[in-house]
């Protein structure tokens, strides 16, 4: 059995839906002695929600350091040069981090996640993807910024790299030889769109906290039901690549 722990707060709502799609993806392929690698992790990643020993690849663990993690093991390096033997773990993982790299990187990052998958394993990329996720990404920049007077901290980035599309994403991966390539999709438009609302731009604050909605018991209620709210027009693509 998969050893998840989800204690959901407001502050972890967003994370906690990703990491919850990712783990879903892990259930038919989990031993316990799985060796997990996640590419871009910050100083927790999945370790905040699966109590499992994972290698943590990062250029910048101090972003996130108040989330450090002890089951995190963090070696430095970056996407198109990881520090590792080729075919060293069963599951990668990256979440995330794709609409941070340029066009031109991206292909050379999942080569090399590609690279120290062993055969067998299972490659798991998530990415804000094509047009409904620019669309959503510029509505929260705008609306973070009315509330807050800045840009949101990575909804204008993912503007200015532009998103990536799910299907060339997915030939690029095909390319490479794997015997499975899979594109899902993750986060209803809608549902996605009042969760950023609430937690992101805390809409309405502090007359919403008085009134209940940016605290645990909501944040918790919300999480159950938006877990699995993924079809449809979805702001997220999930590539479960089977080497």
């Amino acid at each position: 059995m998969v050893p998840e722990r989800f204690d959901i707060t407001p502050w972890n709502i967003d994370p906690a839906l990703r990491y919850a799609m990712v783990i879903d993806q892990l259930r038919d392929v989990w031993r316990d002695d799985l060796r997990i690698a996640e590419i871009g992790s910050g100083a927790a990643g999945i370790t905040e929600f699966l109590d499992h020993p994972v290698t943590g690849v990062d250029s910048a663990f101090e972003r996130t350091g108040d989330k450090a993690n002890p089951r995190l093991e963090r070696v430095e390096g970056t996407a198109t040069a990881l520090p590792f033997p080729d075919a060293s773990y069963d599951v990668v993982l990256s979440l995330e981090m794709m609409e941070h790299l340029p066009a031109d990187v991206r292909e050379p990052a999942l080569r090399e996640m590609l690279r120290v998958l062993r055969p067998g394993g299972r490659l798991v990329v998530t990415f804000p993807a094509g047009a409904t996720a620019e669309r959503l990404d510029a509505w929260l920049n705008a609306a973070y910024r009315r509330r807050h007077g800045r840009d949101h901290p990575w909804a204008v980035e993912h503007l200015e790299n532009g998103l990536p599309e799910a299907e060339p994403i997915a030939r690029q991966a095909a390319s490479l030889g794997p015997r499975r390539v899979v594109v899902r999709r993750h986060a209803w438009a809608p549902a996605w769109k009042l969760q950023q609302l609430l937690f992101s731009v805390e809409w309405g604050y502090p007359w919403t906290r008085a009134a209940g909605i940016h605290t645990t018991p909501t944040a918790r209620l919300l999480f159950r039901a938006l877990r699995h709210l993924n079809r449809g027009d979805c702001y997220r693509a999930v590539l479960i690549v089977d080497r």
